[in-house]
């Protein structure tokens, strides 16, 4: 029995549901275009004027007129009217038989039918020379006004991740602030009697305390703000009192715990819950690794319990806080559940237990003429998916074994999401 405390088992499909409905964004604020990096626009913004926002040259040459001064059987002749360089922006109009030359990304003359580069064209005085060949050529070497994108036209939508391409759009859109929402403030507390501190010698029977490490470096990734991260022995006065603390005096608006979540004697995180007049709104998960999962509101603050192994930690962080920090942020409106699944082709085959629970194994993922293949990792090698190996409708995860070209599906992590989410 777990701590005496009710049973409120779900899939991981009804726990990313439970999430969503408890969590909203959080409040707006205004930053300088430059530390929005990383975080999520809270409006769609719009362009304010056309790119490029004059009709310009595309190579250095000349801007011709329709019409030559002269056209012989294979020459026409130009006069040499002026030069247009680059950052120019004398208004002027090109009459019947004349040239300009222009220097690449030089505002055109009014009237430009085309230009012509300038290794194909022959000067002699105020006289250019080009061929009748280069003249009937469809190359216009003409970038027109609003050509890659027009007045009005949405350039970066709410809810949407600010990457580097976001960030050059909206400077050249001359914004200065935008507004995103608030940087979520988390805070952590790892708990287990043989954890120690890093740098210290574990003695037999202990373990250096790494899940602070591993989450802060998630977190950071997610452009969160660490608030506190401590370790706790397995005593439940202490434990609530530090979370306590925690709440009183960072205001995070969301805790991770790890440790204490099993039916062991010290797990205690179902009775540090009711001490603090929480509200669980599951504490036990239908997914391995992750059984023994605790996702709780204190008041209005998110707390997700997760057992201690590491392994287990960074799968979940994925599979569960991440979709709430998703929330915070701003990124309300996207489904939690399909968000970063994609079909893969498996390379190895992959055992199972037979538990009848949704299994996760980290893996990599490969992309090869079309396909996405995944294998497990191998021991120390870092992971940038993770497969959901579904059970089958007897409620079995396969015969023991999934083989070799079964197709399963995966949640993309790290950077390959991060470039599925900007396409």
């Amino acid at each position: 029995m777990k701590n005496d405390s009710a049973i409120i088992e779900y899939s991981l499909q009804e726990a990313h549901a439970a999430i969503a409905a408890e969590l909203r964004p959080l409040e707006q604020e205004l930053l300088p275009l430059p530390q929005a990096l990383g975080r999520i626009n809270a409006t769609s913004i719009f362009a304010s004027h056309p790119k490029p926002s004059y009709t310009q040259a595309t190579r250095d040459g000349f801007a011709l007129a329709e019409q030559p001064h002269v056209l012989a059987e294979s020459i026409a002749e130009f006069y040499i009217r002026g030069e247009r360089a680059a950052g120019c922006t004398e208004q002027q109009e090109i009459q019947p038989g004349q040239a300009y030359r222009i220097m690449t990304g030089a505002m055109l003359p009014g009237n430009t039918a085309r230009v012509v580069p300038l290794e194909i064209c022959r000067e002699k005085g105020t006289k250019l020379s080009v061929s009748r060949e280069a003249l009937s050529k469809k190359q216009l070497y003409i970038r027109p006004q609003g050509q890659d994108i027009q007045q009005g036209q949405c350039l970066v939508a709410s809810e949407t991740q600010l990457g580097p391409d976001q960030l050059l759009l909206l400077a050249e859109n001359g914004e200065q602030q935008l507004r995103v929402y608030r940087r979520p403030r988390v805070a952590v507390i790892c708990t287990g009697n043989e954890l120690i501190q890093s740098g210290k010698r574990p003695l037999p029977g202990q373990k250096v305390s790494t899940n602070g490490i591993l989450l802060a470096s998630l977190l950071q990734e997610q452009h969160c703000d660490l608030v506190r991260s401590i370790t706790a022995k397995d005593n439940l006065d202490a434990i609530v009192e530090q979370l306590k603390s925690i709440f009183v005096q960072d205001k995070p608006d969301l805790v991770i715990s790890t440790g204490g979540t099993g039916p062991g004697k010290f797990d205690l995180m179902d009775q540090v819950v009711a001490c603090l007049g929480g509200n669980p709104l599951y504490n036990l998960l239908k997914i391995r690794p992750g059984k023994s999962t605790l996702f709780a509101m204190i008041g209005s603050t998110p707390l997700f319990a997760l057992p201690g192994p590491p392994p287990a930690v960074r799968l979940l962080f994925y599979e569960l806080i991440l979709p709430g920090l998703h929330r915070l942020q701003g990124l309300a409106n996207h489904d939690l559940a399909s968000c970063g699944l994609v079909d893969a082709l498996l390379t190895e085959p992959v055992r199972l237990r037979q538990t009848g629970h949704l299994a996760l194994k980290t893996a990599i993922v490969t992309v090869c003429d079309g396909y996405v293949r995944v294998r497990p990792t191998k021991r120390l090698e870092p992971m940038n998916a993770i497969m959901h190996l579904a059970c089958t409708a007897d409620g079995k995860a396969g015969h023991g074994e999934i083989g070799r070209h079964q197709q399963v599906k995966v949640r993309l992590v790290g950077p390959l999401a991060s470039s599925k989410q900007h396409q």
